[in-house]
């Protein structure tokens, strides 16, 4: 054997990066380098941990919680606008209708008694307003006033006798005489001169007049208002005969405290 072919073992006996002879190359295992300052590592993570989402149940009640609240909130709205607006009512001055219910009635019963009035067009109208009761007597068949006057008809006397007769039965009450007419211009007068609005006013003093003279108290007497054509009681047909009128309000005198009433109040 040549000595060119063998080659010197190092000074353990085993050949660099060969096999010993007749034995198996140990590895050694690599140790794991231990993380050094300002090494980021990951955290081990363990699984076991973990559990399974349960999935969430659809709930159907849920739009019945929203509606409660909002029924809720309603009713509260509701209570205060309430609260409110008695509030506001209970301050109001109220009126005392104990004396002008009988007068109404009494009224009433003296219109249906006279044979005149039951053959043609009903003159009166009786209602409540926000001042007391409303007593309307109007132009309907038998005419107030002749055209364009201010002096009172035969008839017309003999229903202001009526009304002073039960306007009498309250002699605490003042009275508000208002006149209207119809839309027709007056003749000659225009809108510069004597108009609609003089004649309403004069023929509201004319029904004031015959009152005093029916034995009302002057001091009773608290407005005379002409208000010519401007308050329509017909506003489809402003030249309607109905129209012109004499409107008297029975005002009772203003309490405090509740209304006393009989069963009918003011609109």
């Amino acid at each position: 054997m040549s000595s060119e072919n063998v080659s010197e073992a190092p000074a353990g006996g085993v050949p660099d990066g060969s096999v010993p002879v007749g034995g198996v190359q140990h590895v050694t295992p690599e140790l794991p380098l231990k993380p050094g300052p300002g090494t980021k590592t990951k955290p081990v993570v363990s699984r076991r941990g973990f559990k399974k989402r349960a999935k969430k149940e659809i709930r159907h009640g849920t739009w019945k919680l929203v509606y409660a609240d909002f029924v809720t909130v309603l009713m509260a709205f509701f209570i205060v606008v309430w609260v409110m607006l008695f509030d506001n009512i209970s301050k109001r001055e109220r009126i005392d209708t104990s004396c002008i219910e009988p007068v109404a009635n009494e009224l009433k019963e003296l219109i249906a008694s006279d044979a005149g009035l039951q053959s043609g067009k009903a003159p009166f109208d009786i209602d409540y307003s926000t001042d007391g009761l409303r007593i309307i007597l109007k132009d309907a068949g038998e005419p107030l006033f002749q055209r364009g006057g201010t002096v009172l008809s035969d008839f017309a006397k003999k229903q202001f006798q009526k009304i002073a007769v039960v306007a009498n039965k309250c002699p605490t009450h003042k009275l508000k005489i208002e006149g209207y007419t119809d839309a027709e211009p007056y003749g000659g007068g225009g809108t510069v001169g004597y108009s609609n609005w003089e004649l309403s006013a004069e023929r509201a003093n004319s029904a004031r007049r015959e009152l005093i003279l029916e034995k009302v108290p002057t001091e009773r007497i608290s407005q005379v208002i002409g208000y010519g054509d401007s308050v329509p009681s017909m506003p489809q047909d402003p030249t309607n005969p109905l129209n012109r009128r004499i409107s008297i309000t029975i005002i009772p005198p203003k309490i405090g405290g509740q209304v006393k009433m009989g069963g009918m109040s003011p609109v």
